[in-house]
């Protein structure tokens, strides 16, 4: 089972030069990467903002994914059980954490290439919610322009530009048929859709082949967890999304995954073996104002990352 328990809440202009494990980089090869460097953030993208939005945007990472958005019953949107953001078809985020939008905003004019909203966690019902909302036949009800579903993510598209993506992390829903839809619909809103999975690859490769069916590059990308519960996945097997590009994820130390040295080595095997154009760090929350080596804990990762991308 993943980690990603709404449990643990605890808690990118790169720099000129990466020492890693004794590796001297130029974060020149950042731009060099057609994949994203990313990394999952839950709380601390939020709060605490003077100090995390300065070292995520000096940390060399080129995705940021905000999470947990969970998706209520009634279709409203919240992160993480504490932080209101859409209701009834308007932002209201602005009413808990008034500078959140333009700290994400100032992330992208750092040089972070996209920021991703991430929908979901274990053992939380937000797909069935989705489901219900989708199959739905009240008022309110379906994907079309005068859903809820489609209000609310229009509002946080209209609020908050800088957003690209929406990460799908359904780990217990697995419905086909609301997944398309709802992926579709956000397609249509301006978003791009990236699945985000740790196990039945057969179910998100039969989702990605349908969605981007309906609506060509709505799916761009894929994070793939390989990490706790999905510890033995490998990207260069038994995921093949036809060419939509995948992203594995490593966890960090804290949680007993990759150490700085350990995830460098482990992406450049996978670049080694089927050219990986991208990969993220989970969590952000776990190594926010550390340091390694003399540098925040989180540019280590990002350069450990960047050097394993690098052929």
């Amino acid at each position: 089972m993943s980690p990603k328990s709404r449990f643990k809440r605890t808690r990118v202009t790169a720099a000129l030069l990466l020492s890693i494990a004794g590796l001297t980089v130029s974060s020149a090869s950042l731009a060099d990467t057609t994949g994203y460097i990313g990394i999952f953030g839950g709380g601390p993208i939020y709060k605490n903002l003077n100090n995390n939005i300065t070292e995520l945007s000096q940390s060399g990472f080129t995705e940021v994914i905000v999470w947990s958005v969970e998706v209520k019953a009634n279709g409203d949107l919240n992160l993480n059980g504490e932080f209101p953001i859409v209701s009834n078809g308007a932002y209201i985020g602005n009413q808990t954490y008034p500078n959140f939008v333009s700290n994400l905003a100032s992330l992208k004019t750092a040089g972070v290439k996209r920021i991703t909203f991430s929908i979901g966690s274990s053992n939380f019902g937000d797909f069935q919610d989705i489901k219900a909302l989708v199959n739905s036949t009240a008022t309110g009800g379906g994907t079309g322009t005068k859903s809820t579903l489609y209000k609310n993510f229009q509002a946080l598209k209209k609020a908050v530009p800088s957003i690209d993506a929406i990460d799908l992390d359904d780990e217990n829903g697995y419905d086909a048929a609301s997944t398309v839809a709802f992926s579709v619909m956000l397609g249509k809103l301006g978003y791009h859709v990236m699945p985000d999975a740790y196990t039945n690859a057969s179910y998100w490769t039969s989702v990605v082949k349908q969605i981007n069916t309906q609506r060509a590059g709505t799916v761009d990308g894929v994070h793939l967890q390989a990490y706790a519960g999905g510890s033995g996945n490998n990207p260069c097997s038994g995921w093949d999304f036809g060419g939509v590009p995948v992203y594995p994820g490593l966890g960090d130390s804290s949680i007993g995954g990759s150490s700085v040295p350990s995830a460098q080595s482990t992406v450049a095997a996978w670049t080694d073996q089927c050219n990986i154009t991208g990969a993220f760090l989970w969590l952000y929350d776990d190594v926010a104002g550390k340091t390694y080596n003399g540098k925040t804990l989180s540019a280590a990762y990002a350069g450990a990352i960047d050097a394993g991308l690098t052929p």
